[in-house]
This record gives C-alpha cells, structure tokens and sequence, in this order.
C-alpha cells in the first residue's frame, strides 16, 4: 500500500527537523493572530504544514503524468507517475507481450525512471492487479483515509513536541512561560521598578498571589479587562526574575518569593538521594513482588505500585528512615493524586493536622517525586521509622489532611539505630509508642546526628550495597532467635546509612550465594559465602 513518508513513523522519530522556515511559519502565525499559542498548537500546525507540502508534491508530480494503474493500457513515450516509488517520473520505451497461466496475457513495460535513469518493468492491461501485491491497483484509493495532523501529533507526541521546543527556545525571537508562547517583541513593556511593588504586595500579604491580583497592584490596569498577554507579559517577566517562583498547582499560576521558600522545594535532601535506581521487578518470584508493591518509595518503578481510584478519600503509607530524617513523604502512583502538583514548578498545599485540626504549610516537588514540610509534626508526635501514616482529601484540593493510626501510649521492645566504633549497630530497646506501625519497618533513633556522620561517610567512601548488607545482616539476624531478617526489614536498615529503592534491594540478595531465601519474605546470612 502506497504510504506517504509523512504518515510514518521514521519521519517524525527520526527525519524529522525544525527547519528555519518551520520558525518562520510560526513566527508570522502568532504575528498575524496576536496571541498566545501552546506548544501542542504550534506542534499540530507544524505537522499539518508538513503534511500539506508532501501532498502538494503529490499533487504536483501527479500533474506531470499519468498515475501508474497495473490495469491500465500505455503506449511507447507516455508519461506516468509512480505512486509507490514516492511519485518518481517515468517513461515508456518499450513494450512486450506477458503471459502468467494463471491470468492470462498481459504486457509488459520497460519504464526509464527519471532522477537516475534507472529502467524497471511493470505490468500493464492486467485484468487482477490484486494478486500482484503491489499497491497500486488502489491508486489514489490509498491517498485517502491519511491520519490527520492530530492524530499524527498524537502518535509521536514526544519525539516532535522535544524538537520543537529546542527549535523555539534556543531562538531569541520566541518567549514561552509554562509551555505558552509569544514573541518577545510583542511583549508588553513595563518599568523594572513595578517588579518590586510585587516583590512588596506578596511580602505583605504573606501568601502567594494570583498574577490578575499583582497585575491590580502594579497599576497596570485601571478599570480595564486584564488580558490573556497581558498576564502572559506580567508571569514571562516575573519568572525571568529570579526573586519570585510560581507555586501554583496545575492550571493555576501563583507567584510567591523564592527568598521565602524552604531550600527542599528546589534541592532533593541528601539523604532522598538515590545511589542506584535501576532493577528488574520480572526478575522477582510473587512473593517478593506483592512485598515491593507494599513498600511506599518513590524510587520504585511506578508500574509496581498500585495506583489509587480518584475517588478514593484517604490512603495508608509507612514512614521510612530517609523521608522520617527529612520531614517528607514520596510521591508514588498510590499518593499522587491526594495533593496539588504541576510539572513547572514546587506547589505550596496547606497540611491540616487531623487530631488537632492545626494547619502547617506543605510542598509538592513533583520532579522530586516528594512532598515536603513534615519535619515539625513527625517530632511533634513522636512518630517512629514504620508509623502508618494517613493522608485524607479534604473539601479543598489544596488542603491535605495528615494523620496517624494512634494507640494508647505503651512501652513495645522495637529495634534501635545506634553507632559503636563507626559502624551501624541495632539493638532491642522498650520505647513508648503511641501509634500503630509495621513491625517489619519500625526502628527508633534516639541520636539520629550521629547517624548522620555515619550516612555521610558511607556517601563520601561510596560503600556498595553488598558491603552495607553485609555489615546490616548480622545485626538484625542477632535480634531473632532463628537468625532470619525479612526483606522489608532489610530495606529499612540499609536505608539509615544510604538510599537504596526496595527493589534494587532485593535483586542484590538474589545474586549472592550468602544471602539464603527462606519463606515468606526471610532470609539468613551466611558468612562462609561471602565473597
């Protein structure tokens, strides 16, 4: 069948170019319109534009000569065009008689293509062009039915939205503010001194502002409508600023002052900083799959955490050591959809605490996958490494009830974090809890800067999975009776002295003959196996 190189997908992955005239095109479509166009816009148009010069050459090469029908009769010196040879020009010189016995006489033609002068046959007063496979017996059949410029885009989104927003930003003539674009020269103009009554009107009011409310105090409208380029011009320049940050959720544009933001809303903290992130969940028997589905890390591949329904009103998620250390929590297919995010920038949400019904400000970093602003009401409370933690929507989407399953207060032997002769230790220890956990996870560090110096010299000497294993399991093997340390409990000491993803965590077990699989999740340790 006859395809058009601009219905494949070899030219948009990979011939596909942003020429200067491309820039030219877009640049005279937001000329002539005078107003914004997202990249998804341009990038149809763009797709179209490509489109309808193929279909042009089409229709040019068409008019040069007679479209090529096996079917059809031709005489010494026609002209004829050969659809499935991208329209290539050709001529009859010649003409003998064909025979098959199945479909009878036929003739033959000797054709001396143009642009190469190659000669090839071809069939011709063919009563069944279908049993040739050929495609051309469909002729201009096959130029109908296309796939439009949509659905093109829609196919290779990617591949063409990455090169066009290379093309555009990396020319001066275009400006773009959440993936909006104008031209720089169309801006409107304001003096610098306005930027700092906004810098002003936000630290007064103490709370980030929408830009229609900057706008108004900026004086840049008196009784008139506020435009769409106008708060196009007003967020350009204000982003260009390094003094402000949008913190707005998806579909809304807040500006607030970055000199006011935590550092973690633009800087992973260390310690979520993952060494390695790379595994192999397939790898995993069901066993070990159903516990890494469990295990609330963002670090995990998503496809292995289940998502929740949208309507789902409140999930239940275990603390681990590195987010306990750093007040936050991950953002995984099983959590995201509870709090405001946007792919431009940190969101400021409002926590609401749901036994005092207190309000403390939240982060979303959703580039980080975690959220960000729980340091305070984990100490609060008192709230070990393996606490259940609840997070409940509320009647506003920006405002994220945090919980936790409380119990009366009792005194239970848990697992202890210490540090004896620069090396990571754990013992039994009674400790008051008040909360419900997961026994597999829960540790308590009474003196986590110590264990800080520690984390920091296994970074600065890269200590390797394997070595950290091999020094954590004996000492969880010696808190139970039958020497056995189960994965989840592995995955929450290894991640005292380094971030490591559960499941890359449980791929290295699988490769080393000391580390013996037993039942139900456990493992033992062998010493005379170590490598």
């Amino acid at each position: 069948m006859t395809q058009r190189k601009t219905q494949t997908a070899v030219y948009w992955q990979n011939q596909f170019k942003v020429s200067q005239a491309d820039l030219e095109f877009i640049y005279n479509q937001i000329l002539e319109t005078n107003s914004l166009f997202s990249v998804d816009e341009l990038a149809v148009a763009l797709v179209k534009r490509h489109c309808d010069a193929e279909e042009l050459e089409a229709r040019s090469e068409l008019q040069r000569g007679k479209l090529y029908q096996a079917q059809d009769s031709y005489d010494i010196g026609d002209k004829v065009v050969f659809a499935k040879l991208d329209f290539r020009l050709g001529t009859v010189e010649a003409t003998r008689p064909g025979y098959h016995p199945q479909y009878g006489e036929f003739k033959v033609l000797q054709v001396s293509l143009e642009n190469g002068g190659e000669t090839r046959e071809f069939v011709a007063d063919f009563g069944h062009p279908e049993a040739l496979n050929i495609g051309d017996a469909q002729s201009l059949a096959n130029l109908q039915g296309l796939l439009s410029p949509e659905e093109l885009y829609g196919s290779y989104r990617d591949s063409i939205q990455a090169k066009l927003k290379e093309a555009l930003d990396s020319n001066s003539d275009f400006v773009e503010f959440h993936d909006q674009y104008f031209l720089q020269d169309l801006l409107v103009d304001f003096h610098e001194g306005l930027f700092n009554i906004a810098d002003a009107a936000i630290d007064i009011n103490n709370k980030p502002l929408s830009v229609d409310a900057l706008i108004e105090q900026m004086g840049l409208v008196e009784g008139e409508e506020i435009t769409d380029l106008l708060r196009f011009s007003v967020s350009y320049r204000l982003a260009e600023d390094e003094r402000f940050d949008d913190v707005g959720p998806t579909g809304e544009i807040l500006w607030y002052l970055e000199r006011l933001e935590p550092p973690e809303t633009h800087h992973r903290p260390r310690r979520l900083q993952a060494v390695v992130q790379a595994y192999d969940s397939s790898e995993f028997d069901e066993e070990l799959w159903a516990i890494l589905s469990e295990i609330d890390d963002e670090l995990s591949n998503p496809e292995d955490i289940s998502p929740v329904e949208s309507d789902t009103k409140s999930v239940t998620v275990v603390l681990n050591y590195p987010h306990w250390r750093v007040g936050t929590l991950p953002l995984t297919p099983k959590t995201l959809s509870f709090f405001p995010t946007s792919q431009y920038n940190p969101v400021l949400f409002e926590f609401v605490d749901g036994r005092t019904g207190d309000s403390f400000p939240g982060w979303s970093v959703l580039n980080g996958n975690y959220v960000f602003g729980l340091d305070k009401w984990y100490q609060r409370n008192k709230l070990p490494v393996g606490a259940y933690l609840k997070i409940k929507r509320s009647d506003d989407p920006r405002s994220i009830i945090i919980d936790y399953s409380a119990t009366r207060m009792q005194r239970d032997w848990v697992r202890q974090a210490g540090v004896v002769s620069r090396q990571l230790t754990f013992r039994m220890n009674i400790q008051p809890i008040s909360c419900k956990y997961d026994e597999l996870m829960i540790i308590s560090d009474p003196e986590p800067e110590k264990v800080d110096k520690l984390w920091i010299e296994a970074e600065e000497k890269n200590l390797s999975l394997y070595h950290i294993l091999c020094q954590v399991f004996p000492e969880l093997s010696k808190l139970n009776p039958q020497s056995t340390v189960h994965v989840k409990t592995l995955y929450s000491a290894v991640n005292v002295i380094r971030r490591f993803p559960p499941g890359v965590i449980f791929q290295e077990l699988s490769r080393y003959a000391c580390f013996v699989p037993m039942n139900h999740g456990y493992y033992t340790f062998d010493p005379s196996l170590q490598d």
